[in-house]
């Protein structure tokens, strides 16, 4: 009985994960499951989370996308390690029991708590229960009550801070305490910045355009993500500009030759599709005779400038995915526009867009 009971304790032993071991000797690089970051899915194609990402989420569900718990980490380069012979930024999380899970990591620029004491419109988050579904995982961007009928707008008071998107493949994670397991995120970026800019064409008007004689829109119903980050049925919002200002070309004398009226609008995630009344509009308005200056397919008009990256052979949807900094150049004339450029400054690449509704 005493060797049946010393084999016994001897299995036992055998039988403590690695990760207990190492725990008591506080070694715990072989520990656990890993979970890596990037913002590589960008246009230039590089890991830029370290740069970027201020503060990190990630929720666990289990295999039937039932949620675990989360974790937060609000020090990114704390974050950076070597694992497995490359430098990554990693959580690494030892307090899951064995199983199968499901990741979805949502970022910002700041922590989440920090983004909702500034000003200006906030991503919000959906509070999960331990067992709730998946699907509950939400984030839902702010809007002031319509008035008179109007649309909802989204708040210009400052530009949105950066919302990111990621989580794993099909298949579940398997987290084992006897050792290490790695998941791999990619982070999406949700939050697009775009420069609208305005030249008038009249020889008369050149030097006297002024971006306060103009109001500035984006329509679109993409103010509600799914757990998977496709959009949610939403009311059309108006995003409007956070900033407005006005750029002068001089000749030798000092003289204003030629102005340029500026907006800078901050703005969710946008949709392509086949169908011109699902995409985002854009809108500008002359404030003294509320005539519209131009109202143009925005969606359509940002993922045309996947045609400056060829090699890659982008759709369209996953430029739009990729690339974050818009710019669009509108040349007016009689205060109707003539023609627009979608532009790329990193590659001094324009694309012109003909207003074919004139006669």
């Amino acid at each position: 009985m005493k060797l049946r009971n010393l084999f016994l304790a001897l299995v036992s032993l055998a039988m403590l994960s690695s990760c207990d071991m190492m725990k008591e000797d506080e070694d715990l690089t072989n520990c656990g499951l890993f979970v890596t970051f990037k913002y590589d899915y960008n246009l230039q194609r590089s890991d830029m989370f370290g740069d970027h990402v201020g503060g990190v989420t990630l929720y666990v569900f289990d295999s039937n996308g039932r949620f675990v718990r989360s974790y937060e980490d609000n020090d990114i380069p704390a974050m950076g390690r070597m694992l497995d012979g490359e430098y990554v930024h990693a959580m690494q999380i030892l307090d899951l029991p064995d199983g199968n899970y499901r990741l979805i990591a949502l970022a910002n620029q700041k922590s989440y708590d920090e983004t909702l004491t500034t000003p200006g419109a906030k991503y919000r988050r959906a509070t999960l229960a331990t067992g709730d579904d998946n699907q509950n995982l939400k984030v839902t961007l702010d809007r002031e009550d319509p008035v008179g009928g109007a649309n909802p707008m989204v708040s210009n008071v400052a530009p949105l801070d950066t919302l990111w998107h990621g989580m794993t493949g099909a298949e579940p994670i398997q987290v084992r305490n006897n050792g290490k397991s790695v998941a791999h995120i990619s982070m999406v970026r949700d939050t697009k910045m775009l420069t609208v800019s305005l030249h008038n064409l009249d020889e008369d008007k050149r030097a006297d355009i002024d971006t306060g004689d103009f109001d500035y829109f984006i329509v679109d119903n993409n103010g509600r993500l799914a757990y998977n980050n496709n959009l949610l049925p939403d009311d059309d919002l108006v995003y409007t500009p956070f900033h407005k200002w006005n750029t002068y070309a001089t000749n030798s004398a000092g003289t204003v030759t030629e102005a340029t009226a500026h907006a800078g609008l901050t703005f969710n995630r946008l949709i392509w599709s086949e169908d011109p009344d699902k995409n985002a509009t854009l809108i500008i308005r002359n404030k003294e005779t509320g005539d519209e200056v131009a109202a143009i397919n925005l969606t359509d008009a940002l993922a045309q400038g996947r045609n400056a990256y060829d090699a890659y052979a982008y759709s369209r949807q996953e430029y739009l995915d990729r690339s974050y900094d818009y710019y669009l150049d509108f040349f007016i004339k009689n205060d109707v526009w003539q023609y627009a450029e979608v532009r790329i400054n990193v590659l001094s690449w324009t694309h012109r867009i003909q207003n074919v509704n004139l006669k």
